[in-house]
């Protein structure tokens, strides 16, 4: 009579079954590798990173399209920022390395007025006179800040 752990053993040496369940990790972790350098981000069967930013993602190339030449005046860790003038206007431009930091220009940006055109990493500051031109050339969309105009309805006397 056979033992009861012999009895619960799969039938067969227990090194072959090791040695079979080494062999089946080792190829799904190979398959799982092949599928991530293929399928994964920037991999090679899929878009890369580069390929899905705007095309317009540097201040250089985003005053080029507008048809001025930028002036870096700011390149830090959250934002880097040029000045162009087109058309007696002067431009200022920025751009973002994550969105995070470009939510949060904006958030305090727009307590001080002013119109902004935003893309999906820059903003560019807009003036009335080229408001139109720069969202025709640019796209985007326009964000508004705070109105101070400072025109307050008065009620009362006195």
């Amino acid at each position: 009579m056979r033992p009861l752990s012999a009895a619960l053993a799969p039938p067969g040496d227990g090194r072959s079954v090791r040695t079979a369940l080494k062999w089946s990790a080792l190829a799904l972790l190979l398959l799982l590798g092949v599928f991530e350098l293929l399928w994964g981000p920037g991999g090679l069967a899929g878009t890369s990173q580069a390929a899905q930013r705007p095309s317009g993602n540097s201040v250089e190339l985003l005053a080029q399209r507008i048809g001025c030449t930028a002036e870096i005046t700011a390149d830090t860790a959250d934002l880097r920022q040029g000045l162009c003038s087109s058309g007696g206007e002067e431009i200022w431009i920025a751009t973002f390395p994550e969105p995070r930091a470009q939510q949060a220009w904006i958030t305090e940006a727009e307590a001080y007025g002013g119109s902004y055109l935003v893309g999906d990493d820059w903003v560019v500051v807009l003036s009335d006179a080229t408001a139109d031109q720069l969202h025709g050339l640019l796209g985007g969309k326009v964000v508004n800040g705070a109105d101070h105009t400072g025109t307050h309805e008065h009620t009362g006397g006195g």
